[in-house]
């Protein structure tokens, strides 16, 4: 019952929230006007940093229902707020793709050597499971003695700024970046809730963030009224990626729920340097572009990118590890023919 109040006064306070984050969008310049590129598919100015709306109400439904705050949670929210601040700076402003980088990787390291928010096991698909628990490396930083596990650490950092610019890349049609967060969350939620994980803390933060996302979504889904921003999409992805690390076993899962998303972003950065392009160049080439040129409307593409996160999202909850690689294979299967079908759909269309 909590969990399900928690989800309703989340939506309903994002919701409330969107109409006031608008108003100060458009007051500091945070704004999206298609005549920046042409490969934009908005027609008319549109408010950034929606984001701010699914924050404050991730903050304060969780400041008001959580009775205490665990330290990796204030990690979360640390590591959240930082890369918040760098997107909102970029809504208005727009900043060298490395300086945004480099806060990413700031806001990771703080995460896992600040808060212990590290990957400390891998299980391999054989089912052996790789360790990183003990530390090997300590240093002395302001005064504090930090003791951590280098490996652990790295796999952390690289995790989570990949995950927050997976969010980030998402960010391209009406409802898709938010849309696949609350299944993201909302996945995380029911495995954290079953016995095998059984965390009421990350099931608490997971069903909040859900609920700031689908409050969100009611101006967001196409016809969108105001956009994520770099924002919101930072904000998500680092928030996701935390969540996953929670629990080793939800790190697969999150990897399952996301692949498709995260297979698109690996390949964005492949594709780009193959042309000798910098991997942060913006381009018509990411997945649910090539739906749209393929002639899906924008609710078309959003909903088939849904269903296949969830359906994958749903193997990593209910499967054994086995069944995962199965599922992760699965997924390598179904982005190449997505490549191969949608290219063809759009070859055809121009013809």
């Amino acid at each position: 019952m909590n969990y399900i109040l928690a989800l309703g006064i989340a939506f309903l306070v994002s919701a409330l929230l969107i109409p006031i984050v608008k108003r100060l969008a458009i007051k500091i310049g945070a704004i999206d006007n298609p005549e920046e590129s042409a490969r934009k598919i908005h027609k008319i100015v549109i408010a950034r940093a929606g984001g701010l709306a699914i924050y404050v109400a991730f903050i304060l439904v969780s400041i008001a229902l959580m009775g205490s705050f665990s330290r990796q949670f204030i990690g979360l929210v640390v590591a959240g707020t930082m890369v918040l601040a760098i997107g909102l700076v970029d809504d208005i402003k727009r900043l060298s793709p490395w300086l945004k980088l480099s806060v990413q990787v700031l806001a990771a390291v703080v995460a896992s050597v600040g808060f212990g928010i590290t990957i400390e096991s891998i299980t391999n698909p054989l089912g052996e499971t790789l360790s990183f628990y003990q530390p090997n490396l300590n240093i002395a930083l302001l005064g504090l003695s930090l003791s951590f596990n280098w490996v652990a650490v790295l796999l952390a950092i690289f995790w989570l700024v990949g995950m927050t610019n997976t969010i980030n890349f998402l960010d391209g049609i009406d409802g898709l970046s938010g849309g696949v967060s609350a299944i993201a969350a909302g996945v995380i939620f029911l495995l954290a809730v079953s016995q095998k994980v059984n965390q009421p803390e990350t099931a608490m933060i997971a069903i909040i963030l859900m609920g700031s996302c689908l409050g969100f979504l009611i101006y967001n889904f196409y016809p969108a009224k105001i956009f994520n921003g770099d924002s919101g999409a930072y904000f998500l992805g680092m928030t996701l990626g935390i969540l996953a690390i929670f629990s080793g076993a939800k790190l697969a899962t999150a990897a399952l729920v996301l692949g498709l998303p995260i297979l698109d972003a690996i390949w964005a950065v492949v594709r780009r340097l193959a042309h000798k392009q910098s991997p942060f160049t913006a381009d018509r080439g990411h997945l649910h572009y090539m739906f749209l040129d393929a002639g899906f409307s924008q609710r078309q593409a959003v909903l088939c990118i849904y269903m296949i996160c969830l359906v994958f999202g749903l193997i990593g909850i209910l499967g054994s590890t086995h069944q995962k690689v199965i599922g992760i294979i699965a997924m390598l299967v179904v982005m190449a023919l997505l490549l191969v079908g949608l290219t063809y759909a759009k070859k055809r269309k121009l013809s």
